[in-house]
């Protein structure tokens, strides 16, 4: 069962494979960590276990691929890898290696996490990159994610702003359409410290993204 320290022991596994791209790979390579356990540290507003590490390289995926490391195949009971990303699945959790850039002005702030400085990103960087990447399928941990920033930090929706949109005509169909599906994802979140309604949180994305959409062309 997972609790808010359960992303501990995968961050730690992630990092093992982040020294198998410094040893085999670019030793000046560079990586965030980003995603909804980021938000969930900082705020606990639902729980999130899975670890998202994000690097600019896509060539810096072989390392971390269970087909070609044995660091990687040692430690995932399963995997599966696109151009741009490799999944791990352990007992624990998941473990996503993203090829993505940064999207932001300021995508991360430095922060020391077992001993090591390690760049976190910030809410402007998750939720630009969640909609950004991930907007043609929406998840409800997603929106859920949208709504707490929304609440919590504001300008970041409005630093994310451009991001947000690339897929709003596609996001609106779906939240204009049978939400079935989505309100059963929503009740299967595990909320902690934020509470707010399935209706609430369509609500703010809808707002929110015709606010970005809006200020895309001022």
């Amino acid at each position: 069962m997972a609790t808010e320290t359960t992303w501990e022991g995968l961050f730690q596994q992630a990092l093992r494979l982040v020294d198998e791209i410094h040893t085999h790979g670019s030793k000046h390579f560079t990586w965030t960590f980003g995603g909804g356990t980021v938000l969930m540290r900082k705020y606990r507003h639902r729980l999130s276990k899975d670890i998202d590490i994000f690097v600019p390289d896509p060539q810096a995926l072989n390392y971390v691929n269970p087909r070609l490391s044995q660091v990687a195949e040692d430690m995932a009971v399963h995997y599966e890898e696109a151009n741009n990303f490799v999944k791990l699945f352990l007992p624990e959790g998941e473990i996503d290696f993203v090829a993505s850039p940064n999207l932001t002005e300021i995508p991360y702030a430095e922060e020391e996490i077992f001993g090591r400085l390690v760049r976190v990103e910030t809410a402007a960087e998750i939720i630009a990159k969640k909609f950004y990447h991930r907007g043609h399928q929406l998840l409800a941990r997603d929106m859920f994610d949208f709504a707490l920033v929304a609440e919590m930090e504001p300008e970041a929706l409005r630093q994310a702003g451009k991001f947000l949109i690339r897929y709003i005509t596609s996001i609106k169909a779906v939240l204009g359409g049978d939400l079935t599906n989505l309100c059963l994802q929503f009740d299967a979140i595990e909320k902690i410290g934020y509470h707010a309604t399935f209706e609430h949180v369509c609500e703010v994305v809808m707002l929110g993204l015709d606010a970005a959409a809006r200020s895309a062309v001022e």
